[in-house]
C-alpha cells in the first residue's frame, strides 16, 4: 500500500499558500508601481503643458504655423510625451504627432482641464489654450498631450526587477528553511517512531518501549508516553491472564465433580421422562381430534364458497341485464328527443302549409270568378288587371311559404336521419350545426332566448354526424329546460376552434342559473336530474359524455357556478379540411 508523507503534504500545503500570497502581494506591488508611475507621467504632461501653453496660445492667435509645428516637435521629443494633438478654436486639428488616442476621446470644446483615461494603452492630459491680450482672455484652441503604457513600464523596469528578485530570494530561502524544519521536526521523528514500533515483541515488552530523542514538549513525546502506557497495561493484562488460567484449572476440577453428580441426576430424571412421554401421547390424540374437527370446518367452507360462486354468477347475470336495460333507456332517450323534434317541426311546418292552402283556395276562387266572367263575356280590362295583381301576390305568398316548409322539412330530415344512424359521412360543420339549431327552434320560438354560433365556414369533417346532432340537441334542451327555468331572455354561445394535431375544440356555454359544487360532481352520472318530478330522465348529460368519449374518442369537462351559467368544453380528434 502506497503511503503519503505527512511532512511532504504539509510542506506542499504551506508553500502553496505562501506562493499564492507572494504572487498576490507581488501583483499588488507591480500595479501600485505602475499606477504611481502613470500618475507621475500625467503630472509631467501637466507641467509640460503649463510650460508651453502661453507660447502655443500666442502662435495660434498669430496663426504662426511654423512656430506651432516647432513647439509640437519639441514636445514630442520629450521622453514622457508619446503623442500630441493641437486644435484651433473651431476644433480643427492643427498638429497631430506620435501615438495619440482616438479623436472620439477628446471633447469638442471645453474650458476645463482634465485627464484622458487610458484606452488601448494610451492616456493623456487635455488643456484649453487661452490668449491673454489687453486684460481679456480669448480661447484660441486646445492641446492634448499623450503618453503610453510602454513609457510607464520602461520607467518601472528597475523596480520590477527588484520586486521579482526579492520575491524569488524570499521564496527560495523559505523553501530551504521549511524543508529543513519539517525534516528535523516531523520527518525524522516520525521515521524513528515507525522503526521502534516495528521492533515490538509481545514476549519482551520492556525492550519494545519507545525512546525518542530531542523531543521535548512535542506531540511525539505524547505519542511516546501513550504507547509506553499501553505496554504497561499489556503487562498488567498478561499477569491477569495467568491468574485467570489458574482459576480455570480449578474450575475444571469442580466441573468433573459436577459431571459425576449430573449422571446420577440423569438416571433419576429418566424415570420422570417416561411419564412425560405418556403425557405427550395423550396430547397427540387430542391434536388428532382437533384436526378432524378442522377438516369438517374446511368442507363446510368449501360448500359456502360454492354457494358464493353461484350467487356471484346470478349477480353477473343481473349486471348484464342492467346493462341491456341501460342501452334500451339510452335508445328510448334518443327516440324521445327525436319525438320532441318531430312535434316541433310538425307545428312549425303546419303554419306555412296552412297559409299556402289559404292562398291556393283564394287563387282557385279568383280563377272561377274570372272563368264565369269570360263565359258570360262580361270580363273587363280592370277585372283582368285586378285578377293578375291579386294572383301575383297569392303566387308569391304561396311560393314563399312552400319554400319555408321545404327548408324546415329538409333540416328536419337530415338531422332526424343522423340521430337514428351511426354512419360516418363528410359534411360542413357550421352548416350542419345551423341545421340542428334550426330544427330545435320550435322549442324556444315563443321566448326571447338567443343562440350564437361561432365557427369557420370552411371546416369540413368526416365523422358520425348523428353523434353531433344528439350532443348539441341534448345540450340545447338542457339549457332551455334546466338553465333558463326562471329566465325570460337566455343566451347560448357555441364556439368551435381548430387546434393542433387535427383536433376540434367545442365550447358550449349558457348564462343560466348554474349548478352547485355538489351537483357538478354528479353531472355526468346516469339518472341524475334536478327535475325528477317534472319529467327529467337524468340521461341527457350521460349520453353526451358517452358520445364524446366512446363514439368520437374525445374528452369532455364542465365548469359552473351558481348564478353564472354552465360551460362545457370537449375536444375530439377529426379529419377536417
Amino acid at each position: 500500500m502506497t503511503t503519503t508523507s505527512i511532512s511532504k503534504s504539509l510542506l506542499t500545503s504551506v508553500l502553496s499558500v505562501y506562493f499564492v500570497l507572494t504572487l498576490l502581494v507581488t501583483c499588488v506591488q507591480v500595479l501600485g508601481e505602475y499606477y504611481d508611475t502613470k500618475r507621475m507621467l500625467v503630472e509631467e504632461l501637466q507641467n509640460q503643458q503649463s510650460t508651453f501653453s502661453n507660447s502655443l496660445a500666442r502662435s495660434l492667435w498669430e496663426f504662426n504655423y511654423e512656430q506651432i509645428n516647432a513647439t509640437a516637435e519639441g514636445l514630442i521629443s520629450i521622453p514622457a510625451i508619446s503623442g500630441i494633438i493641437i486644435r484651433d478654436d473651431t476644433g480643427k486639428i492643427m498638429v497631430q504627432l506620435g501615438n495619440a488616442a482616438s479623436l472620439v476621446m477628446l471633447p469638442e470644446s471645453s474650458t476645463e482641464y482634465h485627464n484622458i483615461d487610458e484606452t488601448n494603452g494610451v492616456f493623456g492630459y487635455y488643456a484649453p489654450l487661452v490668449f491673454e491680450f489687453s486684460g481679456q482672455s480669448t480661447p484660441v484652441g486646445d492641446v492634448t498631450l499623450f503618453s503610453t503604457r510602454d513609457v510607464a513600464i520602461d520607467r518601472i523596469k528597475v523596480s520590477l526587477y527588484f520586486i521579482f528578485g526579492n520575491a524569488i530570494i524570499k521564496s527560495t530561502f523559505l523553501i530551504v528553511l521549511f524543508s529543513f524544519a519539517f525534516s528535523r521536526q516531523l520527518h525524522r521523528p516520525m521515521r524513528d517512531l515507525t522503526e521502534q514500533i516495528k521492533n515490538f515483541r509481545l514476549d519482551d515488552l520492556d525492550h519494545s518501549r519507545i525512546r525518542l530523542h530531542d523531543q521535548r514538549n512535542t506531540e511525539f513525546l505524547m505519542v511516546e508516553q501513550a504507547y509506553n502506557q499501553l505496554l504497561d497495561k499489556l503487562e498488567d493484562y498478561q499477569q491477569d491472564l495467568q491468574l485467570t488460567e489458574q482459576q480455570l484449572l480449578h474450575a475444571n476440577r469442580k466441573l468433573d465433580q459436577q459431571n459425576a453428580m449430573l449422571e446420577q441426576d440423569v438416571a433419576h430424571k429418566t424415570s420422570s421422562l417416561s411419564q412425560v412421554l405418556l403425557d405427550l401421547e395423550r396430547r397427540k390424540n387430542e391434536l388428532e381430534q382437533r384436526q378432524e374437527k378442522l377438516m369438517r370446518e374446511i368442507r363446510q367452507r368449501q360448500i359456502i364458497e360454492a354457494d358464493l360462486r353461484e350467487a356471484n354468477d346470478r349477480l353477473q347475470s343481473s349486471l348484464t341485464a342492467l346493462e341491456r336495460a341501460q342501452s334500451q333507456l339510452l335508445e328510448s332517450e334518443k327516440m324521445a328527443s327525436l319525438g320532441g323534434l318531430v312535434a316541433g317541426i310538425t307545428h312549425d311546418v303546419s303554419t306555412p302549409l296552412g297559409i299556402s292552402i289559404t292562398a291556393a283556395s283564394f287563387l282557385r276562387d279568383q280563377m272561377q270568378t274570372m272563368n264565369t266572367a269570360l263565359m258570360e263575356k262580361t270580363l273587363t280590362q280592370q277585372q283582368l288587371q285586378e285578377f293578375l295583381a291579386s294572383g301575383s301576390d297569392a303566387m308569391q305568398l304561396l311560393e314563399n311559404n312552400l319554400a319555408r316548409a321545404s327548408d324546415l322539412i329538409g333540416s328536419f330530415k337530415q338531422v332526424a336521419v343522423d340521430q337514428t344512424s351511426e354512419s360516418v359521412r363528410e359534411f360542413n360543420l357550421k352548416k350542419y350545426l345551423q341545421d340542428v339549431i334550426h330544427s330545435l327552434r320550435p322549442r324556444w320560438k315563443n321566448s326571447q332566448h338567443q343562440i350564437e354560433l361561432v365557427c369557420d365556414d370552411d371546416i369540413n369533417i368526416t365523422a358520425p354526424a348523428g353523434a353531433f346532432a344528439q350532443i348539441f340537441t341534448n345540450l340545447v334542451v338542457n339549457s332551455l329546460f334546466h338553465g333558463f327555468e326562471a329566465q325570460v331572455k337566455g343566451k347560448i354561445r357555441i364556439v368551435v376552434n381548430a387546434i393542433a394535431d387535427n383536433q376540434l375544440e367545442f365550447i358550449y356555454s349558457d348564462n343560466g342559473k348554474g349548478l352547485t359544487a355538489e351537483q357538478m360532481e354528479k353531472l355526468f352520472d346516469p339518472f341524475f336530474t334536478t327535475k325528477r318530478q317534472q319529467g327529467g330522465s337524468g340521461l341527457g348529460t350521460h349520453i353526451i359524455r358517452n358520445l364524446v368519449i366512446q363514439t368520437l374518442h374525445g374528452h369532455i369537462t364542465a365548469t359552473s357556478e351558481v348564478g353564472h351559467g354552465l360551460t362545457y368544453r370537449f375536444v375530439i380528434p377529426v379529419n377536417y379540411r
